[in-house]
């Protein structure tokens, strides 16, 4: 049998899906070095170098912030202390300080019991046309119902009045129908930041912007999320089922993986480049997804470029400082991509594959994202925001005015950072040499036997005479070094307290037990907390308007255009409340308790009305973190108990003007819930 072989036989399937196989390649080939893309490939890689180049020297400051913040010297100042000898203690005063910001930002902006933002109604309702209808409709019952019971025609005055009455009491129903909508689009909100990470997302941030000169959060991004089912059974039970739903995500940014436009002071001034470090197993997950090319990521996955093609800032040092060791001996394949968001030629998106009904005209630029793995896009498509804005947010601890990135903590105090530690290197090094004398020998004295390594008490020498000397000088001489350790440790407590005044974070708000001056009392302590939460407040408002109010308008955004409940939906405006926790946390509560008090009268209850002394407990209650809805009634639920309960007997409560029984009589207006402004205001009644 020698000389036979064997032959595969291939189906007529394997053959054609071979030869589809080869042709999606060859299509793709063709595509991908078209000029036009091997000019959008160009493009982005120049852009990509520039920003790289305009980077160095920030991440070669974040660097050093880590290696402050771990408690590590530069390499080349090691060496130098080394060569000189002695210590190599490392203070860590910039840690403590940045730990100190971080709980002081996270009590501000996470303890507080509700969210750093709120969304309430515009102010000032504008009433349409069809409002004014109801309007009239109403006021033409109330004068029909004060013709009956008086038989007069009422002053053209009074029914001015009325009509202003009726108009304001419909804007406070709009306002209430406004708050109850935004009332429900908050808690979308707060759900989706649940499900899409925005707690991880903003308190790895935190550390973030108090540690390096800048911090970013990504959202909302439209991603993939796997979650579990629950599917009913023939016999009543149900079975957990995988599942997979498409959902706002947000997420941390890397600092060291954004390259922003050089020049540029803002986000989206320019264009931003964002490196993403992708297993195998999460760019293959990306085949399917709208958006990007299918043949590309099997083009990348083939092997076929994209590993390690990015250089950027020292990796290893870097996955040192963060406690990543051996990362080179990973055996899983990572993948190096570019997401970039900026202007690109329309001529470009249009020859990548684009439709003609998203570029009308190749000449202009067009706000796009495009991903780049080595020469392959794998992505191109247009910025889905109605404005153009990128979904990037970022925020300083100090802010530098032009500058896109701004100073974290390690940079602020650095100096203060280096004379403390030379001040304890030299302290240490002191003690070390004065803790002991320093022994002379005279070897021609000693005998040769003798063994001048060791001195224990009581020991004996054996010495021989001095031919030099007549007097024979001692054979071993004693010098106690001199001890400066108080005046090193003054210097060092004295950059210690300079560290509080340059960082902003006094020792005193972490316990530190030594404090002098004012601080020794309570109210001059609560005065000097006072002073210092000026400086935390600026970072708090940087936090506000540069983070929490944009992401928050982002996601509000998305639930208008694509959530289909109208319940949710109406004219709102975000307002970020970081800075107020700060500035009420510790008063608003006492101040509503007084108020409280303070109107516990008949007079006072006569003016607010049972419906103002509800929301006035509504709002205590929710300070104190109760449930509210359990223990005090809604103003609907009042409202209608009001309407199904019997009216009351004559002779009871005050009695009422004609125009206010008319007014009563009216019913309340279209749209509304409650005439209240009116009533009370005519007959003083809750």
């Amino acid at each position: 049998m020698a000389g036979l072989s064997l032959l595969r036989v291939a189906s007529n399937a394997d053959l054609i899906k071979r030869e589809q196989e080869e042709l999606a390649r060859a299509e793709l080939a063709e595509r991908q070095n078209q000029p036009v893309i091997l000019s959008l490939a160009g493009y982005i890689k120049r852009c990509w170098d520039a920003a790289r180049s305009a980077k160095q020297p920030i991440e070669t400051q974040m660097l050093a912030s880590l290696r402050r913040r771990n408690g590590e010297y530069d390499p080349i100042k090691l060496n130098a202390i080394r060569q000189q000898g002695g210590s190599e203690v490392f203070m860590m005063i910039t840690d403590v300080k940045c730990r100190a910001a971080e709980s002081w930002l996270r009590d501000i902006l996470l303890d507080t019991g509700m969210p750093p933002w709120d969304i309430q109604p515009t102010p000032l309702p504008e009433l349409k046309p069809e409002d004014m209808t109801a309007i009239y409709d109403k006021l033409g019952q109330a004068v029909m119902q004060y013709i009956q019971s008086t038989g007069v025609s009422p002053d053209p005055v009074e029914v001015l009045e009325l009509q202003n009455m009726f108009a304001q009491d419909y804007r406070n129903s709009l306002l209430r129908e406004a708050q109850a909508k935004c009332d429900g689009m908050k808690a979308k909100i707060s759900d989706q930041f649940v499900q899409g990470g925005w707690a991880e997302a903003f308190n790895d941030m935190i550390t973030d912007v108090v540690t390096f000169p800048a911090a970013f959060i990504k959202g909302p991004i439209v991603r993939r999320q796997r979650t579990l089912g629950w599917a009913p059974q023939l016999d009543g039970s149900v079975m957990a089922v995988p599942d997979e739903v498409l959902a706002p995500e947000y997420e941390r940014v890397d600092p060291f993986l954004v390259y922003p436009e050089p020049g540029i002071t803002n986000i989206n001034d320019g264009y931003f480049i964002e490196v993403h470090k992708m297993p195998r197993t999460e760019l293959a997950e990306l085949i399917g997804v709208p958006g990007y090319d299918d043949d590309a990521i099997r083009h990348v996955l083939d092997g076929l470029g994209g590993i390690d093609w990015l250089t950027t800032t020292d990796i290893p040092e870097r996955d040192v400082l963060e406690r990543k060791y051996s990362t080179e001996m990973r055996p899983t394949d990572i993948y190096d991509a570019i997401e970039f968001w900026g202007k690109v030629s329309g001529k470009m998106l249009l020859e990548w594959g684009m439709s003609e009904e998203e570029i009308d005209d190749p000449a202009k630029e067009y706000d796009a994202n495009v991903w780049l793995i080595g020469d392959t896009v794998i992505k191109a498509v247009l910025n889905y925001d109605p404005l153009g804005e990128k979904p990037y947010t970022k925020v300083c601890f100090i802010k530098v005015p032009g500058a896109f990135w701004g100073k974290g903590i390690p940079e602020i105090i650095a100096d203060v950072q280096d004379v403390a530690n030379a001040a304890a290197r030299a302290l240490v090094n002191n003690m070390g040499i004065a803790s002991g004398p320093q022994v002379e020998v005279n070897l021609s004295r000693i005998s040769a036997n003798e063994d001048i390594t060791q001195m224990v008490p009581w020991k004996i020498w054996q010495v021989n005479a001095d031919p030099l000397s007549a007097n024979d000088a001692p054979a071993i001489r004693f010098t106690q070094p001199v001890d400066n350790s108080d005046g090193l440790l003054k210097v060092y407590e004295k950059f210690s307290r300079l560290a509080d005044e340059h960082s902003g974070i006094p020792a005193y708000l972490y316990g530190d037990l030594d404090v002098q001056g004012a601080g020794r009392t309570s109210s001059g302590l609560s005065m000097l907390m006072g002073a210092a939460g000026k400086g935390i407040r600026q970072v708090v408002g940087y936090i506000d308007s540069d983070v929490i109010k944009p992401v928050v308008q982002r996601q509000f955004t998305y639930n208008m255009r694509y959530i289909d409940d109208p319940f949710i939906k109406g004219d709102a405006q975000i307002v970020p409340r970081g800075a107020i926790n700060l500035a009420v946390k510790e008063s608003t509560l006492v101040r509503k308790l007084e108020f409280l008090q303070a109107t516990a009268n008949p007079i006072d209850l006569e003016i607010v009305g049972k419906s103002g002394r509800t929301a006035i407990l509504r709002e205590v209650a929710k300070g104190l973190q109760m449930p509210v809805d359990d223990v005090i009634p809604s103003y609907e639920k009042e409202q209608f108990m009001a309407r199904v309960q019997p009216p009351s007997q004559p002779g009871q409560g005050e009695s009422q003007s004609p125009v206010g029984a008319a007014l009563s009589a009216g019913g309340e207006p279209k749209g509304g819930q409650s005439g209240n402004t009116v009533s009370n205001r005519n007959t003083g009644a809750a």
